[in-house]
């Protein structure tokens, strides 16, 4: 049964990971005119110690758009608590406020979030199975 974990990972990843992509792709399309609006908006609604980390992670990525998915993250979630030490309040603000800032169009980002999430997690297991064989 432990062998297959791998198997299904592979499966997982190769079905989030192009919807995750194609979401990716339709939101920064529709987010182009308003990029660095939003770049500017979701930083400065960040929790003041990892303002400018948030930008400079949002400025110099090539996708803009899943960078700025970092407070909704798993991974980032964690690294926010216990490696920058920024209390969930704090995150819970700069998730609501990142919602209030995309409006109507907060549901396929969130949708891509959690794909980007599955992607990431099943990547990460296949990888670590590999390591291990």
């Amino acid at each position: 049964m432990i062998d297959k974990v791998p198997e299904v990972s592979l499966y997982v990843f190769l079905l989030t990971f192009f919807p995750w992509m194609m979401l990716l792709i339709y939101l920064s399309i529709k987010f182009r005119k308003n990029k660095y609006a939003l770049i500017y908006s979701i930083s400065d609604s960040a929790p003041d110690r990892f303002r400018e980390r948030s930008k400079m992670m949002m400025e110099s990525n090539l996708s803009w758009l899943a960078a700025s998915c970092f407070a909704f993250e798993i991974f980032g979630y964690v690294m926010l608590r216990y490696a920058w030490k920024i209390s969930h309040s704090d995150i819970y603000l700069w998730r609501k406020s990142i919602k209030s800032i995309l409006g109507k169009d907060f549901p396929p980002y969130f949708i891509m979030t959690c794909f980007m999430d599955i992607s990431l997690a099943s990547l990460s297991i296949v990888l670590i199975s590999l390591l291990f064989r």
